[in-house]
This record gives C-alpha cells, sequence and structure tokens, in this order.
C-alpha cells in the first residue's frame, strides 16, 4: 500500500546443525564476581555451522571429576557462527558491574557452582559429550592484578587448546575488567608462523590497556619430535624469564609472554631476546634468536 518501512525490521534465522567438539568453546569466565555478584560464562562458536543451545550442559570439576551439571536452556537459542552467548543467573547485576556487556547475547539461567580460587568450566552436548573444559586458577590473572575480584578471565586466541595456561589473561581496565557478550579485550591471533619462529608485536606494552599487552610467540617445524625451551633475555644477556623447558612441540604451535619476570615483577622498558632451543632424538638442535621491544605508557 506504499507505508514507509520503519527501522527495526530485520531478523537472522537459519537452520541449527548439530555440535561436535570443536566447534565451540569457552571463551570468557567470571567466577570471583564482585561481593555476592553473579558468575559467568561465555561462549563462542568458533565453526561455520549455526548452532543451538538446546540441551546443552555446564558443569563444575570437583576433585578432578566433572559435578553440578546443569542444562542451560530447553529452549534453541541460536548461535550463528562466530557469535557468542553469555550464560549467567543474573542480567541485572552482570549490567551494572559492566554496562558495557552486549545483553542481547545473554542466557539467563542457574549456573553450577564455580569456586574464587579455582576450579573448572566443563561444556557439555545434550548427549553429554564434552565439548570443552577449562580448568583456571588465580594464577592465570595478570600477576600485577592484585585482587582477582571483578576480574574476568578471557582466552587470547580461539585456535590455540584451552588447557594452554598462557592462553588466558586478565581482561584489560580499560575494557572495563570484563566484555560480556563481546570480542575479548585480550584477542590475538598468533601470527602465522613464516620459517621456524615468529614474533608479534615486535613492540608491545603489558600494562592491562587491552591493546598489545600479551606478545605471542608462533613456532614451526618441517616434522613433529622436537623438544624445546623457549627463554627470554635481557639486552645484557642475562635470563629473565622461562616460558618453556624441554617441552614435547607439535609441528606448529604458539605460547604468549605477558612482560612478567620469573621473579613476578614486570619487566623493565627496552629490548630483550627471545631465544627458542629445539632438539629432536636424532640429536639435531636448532636454536632460533628473536629480538622484542617491551614499552611502557610514559605519564
Amino acid at each position: 500500500p506504499g507505508n514507509a518501512i520503519t527501522g527495526g525490521n530485520t531478523a537472522s534465522f537459519a537452520l541449527p546443525e548439530p555440535v561436535e567438539p570443536g566447534d565451540v568453546l569457552i571463551n570468557e569466565v567470571l567466577y570471583d564476581p564482585i561481593g555476592t555478584g553473579s558468575d559467568f560464562v561465555e561462549l563462542y562458536n568458533r565453526s561455520s555451522k549455526t548452532l543451538s543451545l538446546a540441551g546443552w550442559k555446564l558443569g563444575n570439576v570437583s576433585d578432578g571429576a566433572v559435578d553440578d551439571v546443569l542444562t542451560i536452556t530447553g529452549a534453541s537459542f541460536l548461535l550463528l557462527p562466530g557469535a557468542y552467548a553469555l550464560i549467567c543467573e543474573s542480567t541485572a547485576n552482570i549490567v551494572s558491574n559492566y554496562p558495557q556487556s552486549r545483553t542481547e547475547r545473554f542466557v539467563e539461567t542457574d549456573l553450577p557452582s564455580y569456586n574464587n580460587g579455582e576450579g573448572g568450566v566443563v561444556l557439555q552436548a545434550p548427549d553429554g559429550t564434552q565439548l570443552d573444559r577449562f580448568d583456571y586458577t588465580d594464577d592465570l590473572h595478570f600477576a600485577l592484578v592484585n585482587e582477582t575480584e571483578g576480574y574476568s578471565l578471557e582466552r587470547v586466541d580461539p585456535d590455540r587448546p584451552s588447557d594452554d595456561p598462557t592462553n588466558w589473561h586478565t581482561a584489560s581496565d580499560v575494557a572495563g575488567k570484563a566484555t560480556p557478550g563481546s570480542m575479548n579485550s585480550q584477542f590475538s591471533e598468533a601470527p602465522s608462523a613464516s620459517g621456524e619462529m615468529t614474533i608479534e608485536p615486535a613492540i608491545f606494552s603489558p600494562d592491562q590497556d587491552g591493546y598489545q599487552d600479551l606478545l605471542t610467540i608462533t613456532y614451526r617445524f618441517e616434522q613433529p619430535g622436537f623438544i624445546g625451551s623457549i627463554v627470554i633475555y635481557d639486552i645484557a644477556g642475562r635470563e629473565v624469564r622461562r616460558l618453556m623447558e624441554n617441552q614435547l612441540l607439535g609441528a606448529v604451535g604458539a605460547i604468549s609472554w605477558d612482560g612478567i619476570l620469573d621473579g613476578g615483577s614486570k619487566g623493565r622498558m627496552g629490548p630483550y631476546i627471545v631465544v627458542l632451543e629445539a632438539y629432536d632424538l636424532a640429536g639435531h638442535v636448532e636454536t632460533y634468536r628473536k629480538t622484542v621491544t617491551l614499552a611502557h605508557r610514559l605519564d
């Protein structure tokens, strides 16, 4: 009839496919909320499929075993490719503490009990298949954050494993200490390995502002079976941080450094040398060196 179409008249729709391990992962966890506030668990769909949360379950870990498993929702909440879902008990509480929250991505439901200090988050498919598991501890937080209350732990790279402790970092202060329903403030894809070792960024600034807080070191070998160590030296050649020691490496892998030295202090401004030493059982030894600059904000 010629009537003008008003705004707000779009919707996304799709036919969901069955979820499989690797499709979705635990992306952010708040286990130490402010006061008596609500915990939350954020999920991320890293697949190219549209998924439905109907029947999915969350559990915790008690004495190493999965416990307190609860169904998230019976409704067909769609999780589109590259989308987030924030599972919490109180939307109002999360929004009051994190006004930047994307509430249209929230699912309000009962959560298992997630202890402060340390614990585990387990995500299961409707049939009980484990989709992801994240065992957390306060030690995963940035060493210079004295009080973890109100800070979430964010996954750095969705393509790196959940059990890599360097793949988790405290949400930045600038982002509001958490990013409920949004891309993580500490998100940083590992660079594609060119040669045997790649570092990115060449200049990083671990100051909790959410911009280049982490250095990511990526390695690649022509064949598996190498055992390696990654050590950071200062410009005088003194060892200041041992990131990895005699670990069995994959053909491709990555590890992150947050600028903290072995003694727990923040590294001083200036250049540092990243050294990767690797050997195989045949006696082949490879050594690779890269220089990186650690910067601080000058007030």
